[in-house]
């Protein structure tokens, strides 16, 4: 059980990494904005920077970061999807409470089992709940959408339900952070320098590889 439940979860984090959106200019201090609501770039820089902390703290190699980008845009790519899938859960009634949350949180083992996965995806410690509660959205919004969990190909029309309303929640990204892909998400321009590789050295970033640590998601 408690295993299952959190395979669900990194996969929900997996699945939603390829929304939809349009790239388009914003405004001055803003990093992206969703549905209308704004991330700034000062807030994106602080959680950049919590984030990287975090990864010197936790002494992660860049192998084992899971981002496919620079530090900035997998955050902001995190940012932006929680917010999306928090305003689809409020227009559409899907309620995940902090009850729900907290019982998750509890059956995983703790914040403290479950923030390492987060963090080698881009999520900030301070962001770790409202990633959890993202991807619990997720998996509800699946079954609302007529999901079987055990049946790949339900969820994959469930998938396309979600996605389709998802889309009419409109992201707005500054260039500067690279360019938004239908399928990809944030994708980096020729101009915005060099991807991952660049700031490992400071604990910033990576590609995605393999983890040292067993995986509670697949019970290695």
């Amino acid at each position: 059980m408690k295993s299952n439940r959190l395979r669900v979860l990194l996969a929900a984090a997996a699945a939603t990494a390829g929304l939809t959106a349009c790239s388009s200019p914003v405004g001055v201090g803003t990093a992206a904005t969703v549905g209308g609501e704004r991330i700034t770039t000062a807030r994106l820089n602080a959680d950049v920077v919590e984030f990287q902390n975090a990864v010197r703290t936790a002494k992660i190699p860049p192998d084992q970061l899971q981002i496919q980008s620079s530090v900035p845009q997998a955050v902001l790519l995190q940012l932006v999807q929680m917010r999306q899938f928090r305003q689809f859960a409020e227009r559409q009634g899907v309620t995940v409470s902090d009850g729900d949350l907290d019982k998750f949180v509890a059956e995983q083992g703790g914040l403290e089992k479950i923030g390492p996965n987060a963090l080698i995806r881009g999520v900030p410690p301070s962001e770790t709940r409202e990633w959890i509660r993202t991807a619990l959205i997720y998996q509800k919004s699946l079954e609302r959408f007529g999901a079987n969990l055990t049946d790949q190909a339900s969820q994959q029309a469930a998938q396309a339900k979600l996605f389709q309303q998802l889309d009419t929640i409109p992201i707005k990204v500054a260039h500067r952070y690279g360019t938004w892909d239908t399928q990809r998400g944030l994708v980096e321009e020729p101009r915005f320098g060099a991807p991952a590789q660049a700031e490992a050295p400071a604990g910033g970033q990576g590609q995605g590889g393999g983890q040292g640590e067993p995986d509670p998601a697949t019970g290695q």
